[in-house]
């Protein structure tokens, strides 16, 4: 029952803020409304006590006990609207959050992944699709736009055989549709300028790598070069120690042992996974693979709370 949740850190995740219906890119990346995150930052702060990552890592360092309901805020991608819309909501209540950021992203036109295929789909009149190497055939003959998309990233997250490019690639060729280059030069991230503003202003930017690739596909030298280089590129634009990083996509099948362990060399001081629970230990295992809640299908505070009694 939502009044008797046990102590621990309840970490929110958030991706995009705005209206999906909105966007011609991939609509599962739009947590909530302006609306609807101002309605959480406000539920938030009277029933939890919201702390930051900075909070977090003094708590883990000094080994201190998880004696209350503590909420972490995070977002994953730098999407253009946690500037423009969630940050200014966040000053307006003095509450912290986190920021993860790829770093290719910022300063430079790019659509990511994920929006590239979002928008293949949405362009296509294929009704099913079937890679060479795929055991399973994607029926999207039916559904929403939200479910199509997402049932294609399901499978294309699960194909480690080969690089996202060549992926995209065999999805054009298939879809017989391709992203025009003007599409290409869309805003979509935060600058350098803005996160540096962000950041001195009470917000942690962390790593989200630099390429945003799932780590798992890679080998460990590359993987290490993702985690490490990205922190190091974060440092110099903010001239800040980065001391979090969030896996890309971050599901069990996201990050390995030996991803963990590479945040860990690499010198960072916490490490989230996207896999579903909260956070009641930080033993060393745990502090490289942290928990957190996703918030999307623009929940309301009820539903929200749902979701926080359906993982305690």
């Amino acid at each position: 029952m939502w009044p008797m949740i046990p102590k621990g850190i309840y970490c929110f995740n958030y991706h995009r803020i705005g209206d999906e219906n909105a966007s011609i890119f991939d609509p599962n990346v739009f947590s909530c409304t302006a609306k609807q995150f101002e309605q959480h930052v406000q539920f938030y702060n009277k029933n939890f006590i919201v702390i930051s990552i900075e909070q977090l890592i003094d708590k883990i360092e000094r080994n201190l006990p998880i004696d209350n309901k503590y909420a972490l805020i995070t977002f994953d991608d730098g999407y253009i609207d946690n500037y423009d819309i969630a940050y200014p909501i966040l000053k307006k209540y003095q509450t912290p959050a986190a920021f993860y950021v790829a770093t290719n992203y910022l300063d430079t036109p790019h659509i990511p992944w994920w929006d590239e295929i979002a928008w293949i789909i949405r362009h296509t009149n294929n009704t099913q699709i079937k890679f060479e190497n795929w055991s399973e055939t994607v029926d999207i003959s039916s559904g929403s736009i939200t479910e199509k998309v997402r049932n294609i990233l399901r499978v294309i997250k699960q194909d480690k055989e080969r690089t996202m490019v060549d992926k995209i690639t065999e999805l054009s060729k298939i879809c017989q549709c391709e992203m025009p280059d003007e599409l290409r030069k869309t805003p979509l991230f935060i600058s350098w300028k803005q996160a540096k503003e962000m950041s001195d202003n009470g917000m942690h930017i962390g790593s989200h790598t630099m390429s945003h690739t799932i780590l798992s596909h890679l080998p460990p030298q590359e993987q290490l070069k993702e985690i490490s280089q990205s922190k190091a590129i974060i440092e110099q634009h903010l001239s800040k120690e980065v001391t979090s990083i969030a896996y890309p996509v971050g599901g069990h099948s996201a990050f390995t042992e030996t991803t963990r362990q590479l945040a860990q060399q690499a010198n960072y001081k916490v490490a989230f996974s996207f896999v579903p629970g909260i956070i009641t230990s930080f033993n060393s295992q745990e502090r490289f693979q942290l928990k957190r809640l996703p918030v999307d299908g623009n929940c309301k505070v009820s539903q929200l709370k749902n979701i926080i009694v359906k993982n305690t």
